[in-house]
């Protein structure tokens, strides 16, 4: 028992020798270090969440119905998307601003339904347009409301021979996009395809796409070689 009391005390006094700010030293470069950490972890999670929010902005939406039949098969199939226009890119080029934006197509997937949006969205696709006019599109004398929102309708000329309509709708000032499309064709997986612009909303600044005339490119590709005489062209465009 008197070992053991003469070990504890001298361990006492051990301790009793130590600076008396140790310990609080101690704690205190703890507390830092800990609140240093918390402020990176902090820090990190609000850049993921910034820059997942830039990279799913948007400037509206342009509700589209569809409907496509394939070649050998009766029935219609019936689905629905939405274009959604994307911010004009950001540009280091100071002398030459950037003036295009982007798109891009989101599905409305019917619950259980026997087909693959994305194989039809793949074929819509070239059929849209969303971009300003050109020397291919020609104003006409006639407005559709969509909402209360009354749009000039612009036509795209089908080259000879290529059994499509299609009509354009301005929907902001200098701003077209596809309002109605329909085509038939005899080649090509697609026997017929409808394409009609359901409504839109629009934010101030909504820019062109710069893919945004795919429509005039593909009626370009059918024109140069009659759909009934080539199944290359039609290929282009619907497969």
């Amino acid at each position: 028992m008197i070992l053991s009391q003469n070990r504890g005390d001298r361990l006492g006094q051990r301790i009793s020798t130590l600076p008396g700010d140790v310990l609080p030293r101690q704690c205190s470069i703890q507390r830092v270090f800990d609140m240093s950490i918390l402020r990176l972890i902090c820090f990190w999670g609000f850049s993921l969440a910034f820059f997942a929010t830039a990279s799913e902005r948007s400037m509206g939406s342009l509700d589209y119905r569809v409907k496509i039949r394939f070649q050998g098969d009766p029935n219609i199939v019936e689905t629905r998307f939405s274009l959604i226009p994307t911010p004009v890119a950001t540009t280091a080029n100071r002398v030459k601003k950037a003036r295009m934006g982007a798109w891009r197509l989101e599905a409305q997937q019917p619950k259980n339904a026997p087909f693959s949006q994305a194989m039809i969205l793949a074929r819509v696709e070239r059929m849209l347009y969303f971009s300003g006019p050109t020397e291919q599109t020609l104003r006409q004398n006639l407005v559709v409301r969509f909402g209360e929102k009354a749009c000039r309708i612009w036509n795209v000329p089908a080259p000879k021979g290529v059994a499509a309509y299609a009509y354009l709708a301005e929907v902001a000032p200098g701003l077209l996009a596809l309002s109605y499309f329909s085509g038939a064709f005899t080649s090509g997986d697609v026997a017929s395809l409808e394409i009609q612009l359901e409504g839109f909303r629009l934010d101030p600044g909504a820019a062109p796409s710069e893919d945004g005339t795919q429509l005039l490119r593909s009626l370009q590709r059918l024109g140069l070689t009659p759909a009934r005489d080539s199944e290359t062209g039609v290929e282009q465009i619907v497969q």
